[in-house]
């Protein structure tokens, strides 16, 4: 283990380790003991995580340390104390989280990641009851470390040429932007399916010397945006050409970036910064900009200084861009400016068949049976592909699709909501009208004939609504108050 690769707060951590084991008698630093010593550490991006996480570090220290004191002990002087395989691996694998940052040396955060990463060794038993994945610290992460921080930060090997440049980050540089590879970390984004050669075609462009930004094309709801998600993933799977491993791909926000300008040219000065950055970067940050045909005045204001502000650094390849737009906004305003239109090259993304749509929606439905707690048969999927061709052919697949899966599953939700309300209540006042119905039977003859009459009514209509929400809704309810589905 090389020292020097580490912070001093991670080394104060990797001390208190030691502090720990000698503590409870141990022969050997183990990770428990090393979870225990960076969860108390103070100051570091750890207590931001456990408050993102919903976890507080004396929980934490309470399940290891019943853990450790389950455990065999003996007398061990503190000096002799040896660090076992298994924090070996947790320390090398937190260099491998600090390179993913982008971060300059492993904090106790990234040692926090490495310990609860699946291939750690981890105690099963504490890892079940904490209760805390891997993706759930880097959503946190995600959520509380601004994005300029982890962005333009000098990638590894680059600290000391940035000091001597003179050059530190600028307020705001990335604050329009969205890390999209820390939201694929997260497990954010849906899987993606069957634009396995469209993801192969942008890659293929996004590693060319020059004219290395590819722009996607096509009808809305056709999938663009989903294959730069599933580029993401890619790279944080590392299932990419090695140059691209470690790649941050940022979107841009556009409009968040216009609204804020107060004065005029405001907006082009951040832009040229965040293009400035992106190539300080060295090609670590992939900048990608959904609607892109708005830098070309496609926004209705600044779009075109925008456009220009881009030219030289695309011309030279110093930055690669992502961009998505539909063939009509990509002709009415990227063509038209030759000079923009030479600089990228167009990735067409068509409609997909009924086939693969089909086995798009079958890839996402997980996603939306856990949303709204239900399940869909196979029929149903397909029903969502065969009518959205149909009845709504303006629109395209697989999003149209897709939309309803999600709208079925709101209105299935509704009215099983309504009918779980409503079924127990038609039964009460069924009740009700049954005694009724028994007193007035009490009565003479002539004095209940009336009144029979409308009782007999109102039970033959209620009766029919049980009935029909019973067949529907009844046995969907009783599965759910059981523990199914």
């Amino acid at each position: 283990m090389d020292i020097a690769n580490y912070s001093s707060d991670s080394r104060a951590a990797i001390k208190v380790a030691r502090e720990v084991a000698a503590q409870f008698r141990h022969p050997e630093i183990e990770i428990e003991h090393l979870l225990i010593a960076v969860v108390r550490h103070e100051g570091s991006e750890v207590e931001s995580i456990l408050n993102q996480t919903g976890k507080s570090a004396a929980f934490i220290e309470s399940v290891v340390e019943d853990h450790l004191k389950a455990q065999s002990s003996r007398s061990s002087a503190r000096e002799k104390l040896a660090i076992s395989p298994a924090v070996q691996e947790v320390l090398t694998q937190a260099l491998e989280e600090k390179a993913k940052l982008y971060d300059a040396l492993v904090e106790p955060e990234h040692i926090f990641i490495a310990v609860f990463d699946p291939k750690s060794k981890l105690n099963p038993v504490v890892r079940d009851k904490i209760d805390l994945t891997k993706e759930d610290i880097y959503r946190a992460i995600a959520d509380s470390k601004s994005v300029e921080e982890i962005a333009t930060t000098a990638p590894p090997g680059t600290e000391g040429a940035a000091v001597e440049a003179g050059s530190k980050p600028v307020a705001g540089t990335l604050r329009y932007c969205t890390d999209m590879t820390n939201r694929a970390a997260a497990g954010e984004f849906d899987k993606m399916i069957g634009r396995e050669r469209e993801l192969q075609q942008m890659i293929q462009i996004l590693l060319r010397r020059r004219k290395n930004s590819p722009v996607l094309t096509g009808g809305a709801g056709v999938g663009k945006s989903a294959i730069v998600e599933g580029f993401a993933q890619a790279i944080v799977e590392e299932r990419v050409p090695k140059t691209l491993i470690g790649v941050k791909v940022m979107e841009v926000d556009l409009g968040a970036m216009v609204a804020g300008a107060k004065y005029k040219g405001e907006f082009e000065e951040r832009f040229k910064t965040l293009v400035g950055e992106v190539v300080k970067s060295a090609g670590k940050i992939v900048l990608f900009i959904d609607e892109i045909h708005m830098i070309c005045g496609g926004d209705g204001g600044g779009g075109m200084d925008a456009a220009n502000l881009l030219k030289p650094a695309l011309a030279r390849g110093h930055i690669r861009l992502i961009g998505a737009t539909t063939e009509e906004e990509y002709t009415k305003y990227l063509e038209k400016d030759k000079a923009l239109d030479r600089r990228f090259e167009r990735v067409k993304v068509d409609e997909p068949p009924y086939d693969d749509a089909v086995r798009i929606v079958n890839g996402v439905i997980d996603s939306y049976m856990k949303h709204h707690d239900l399940t869909y048969t196979r029929e149903a999927v397909t029903a969502s592909v065969k009518y959205a061709q149909r009845y709504l052919s303006e629109r395209n697949l697989p999003d149209v699709a897709l939309d309803l899966i999600d709208e079925a599953g709101s209105e299935f939700s509704v009215k099983e909501e309504f009918a779980k309300e409503k079924i127990p209540q038609l039964k009460s006042q069924v009740e009700e009208i049954k005694k009724m119905i028994a007193e007035c039977e009490a009565q003479p003859e002539p004095e209940k004939t009336e009144q029979f009459e409308q009782l007999k009514f109102v039970y033959d209509e209620f009766s029919r609504d049980i009935e029909g929400l019973n067949e529907a809704w009844g046995y969907r309810i009783e599965a759910k108050a059981g523990g199914g589905k």
